[in-house]
C-alpha cells in the first residue's frame, strides 16, 4: 500500500499556521492535504480497501497489520467519534500515539472491538 505525504515543505508551512497538528486539521477539514499528497477521505478509502482485501484473504487467521498513525485514525472513523482531538469506541477512548499497538477484531469486515495493547518500552 503507498502512501503520498505530498509536499513536505508545504506541510511545514501548514503546521505553521494551522491551531492543531496536522492530523487534526484533517479531521476537522477531511478535504485538506498538501499538493500532491492526500486528504482523509483518500486515505481512509485507501485503508479500508487494502484491510478489506486482508480480511478477506485471512479469514480464520490472526494478522499484524502495520500502519501510520494517522491513517488507522482515519480508518476508524466509521466505528469511531472523535471528540475534543480524541478518538473514541464505544464510549472509550483509544489512544493512537507513536508508536501505539491496537488489537482489532472483525466479523468478515464488521469491527466487532478494539482493544490498545500496552507495551512498555525501553
Amino acid at each position: 500500500m503507498k502512501e503520498n505525504f505530498g509536499n513536505l515543505n508545504q506541510l511545514k508551512k501548514i503546521g505553521e499556521i494551522k491551531k492543531y497538528p496536522y492530523t487534526v486539521e484533517q479531521i476537522i477539514d477531511p478535504f485538506l492535504k498538501c499538493d500532491d499528497g492526500e486528504n482523509m477521505i483518500e486515505v481512509k478509502n485507501r485503508m479500508k480497501q487494502a484491510i478489506q482485501s486482508i480480511i478477506k484473504n485471512n479469514v480464520g487467521n490472526k494478522v499484524v497489520v502495520v500502519s501510520h498513525g494517522a491513517a488507522i485514525k482515519f480508518y476508524l472513523s466509521d466505528w469511531c467519534k472523535f471528540k475534543e482531538n480524541k478518538l473514541f469506541y464505544d464510549n472509550k477512548e483509544i489512544k493512537v500515539e507513536s508508536p501505539s499497538i491496537l488489537k482489532m477484531i472483525f466479523n468478515k469486515e464488521n469491527l466487532e472491538n478494539i482493544e490498545v495493547i500496552n507495551y512498555e518500552e525501553d
